[in-house]
């Protein structure tokens, strides 16, 4: 197996992580909010991962909640989805939490430097939630 000295870095780095709504509808796209402006990563670099909090649920027992989380690449209004990232949590008991995810992909997703990376939601109930501390995991080539 190769070996690498690339090493991880997170957009926005020492910075607060970006918020996003749900749409308020069924698994309906919310809108996509930027999380590395164009112009930004300057070299080509490779999505390895992507990290987020959730919101706190109700304190309803036995109540799973699931969202995907979708990246974009592209100009604002002219964004193409290229990442899926699937995701539930089950809250159990009735104390209430904010678990926070980390998913690191099987393979990397190569992107062109400059390029704009956007983030919208999907929420599988006809309310309104917000992850928050969206943060992409990379490395550059």
């Amino acid at each position: 197996m190769a070996t690498t000295t690339n090493r991880y870095l997170s957009y926005p780095a020492a910075a607060t992580g970006i918020s996003r709504a749900s749409s308020g509808g069924s698994w309906t796209a919310s809108a996509w909010t930027e999380v590395v402006p164009a112009s930004t990563i300057t070299a080509t670099f490779y999505i390895a991962g992507l990290t987020w909090m959730w919101w706190t649920p109700l304190a309803a027992t036995d109540t799973t909640y699931e969202i995907v989380l979708e990246l974009g690449t592209g100009s604002g209004g002219a964004e193409v989805a290229c990442i899926q990232v699937p995701c539930s949590v089950r809250n159990d008991t009735a104390v209430g939490f904010v678990p926070s995810n980390v998913v690191m992909f099987p393979e990397p997703f190569q992107v062109a430097a400059n390029t704009r990376i956007a983030v919208r939601l999907y929420y599988a109930v006809a309310a309104s939630v917000t992850v928050t501390a969206v943060k992409i995991i990379y490395q550059t080539a």
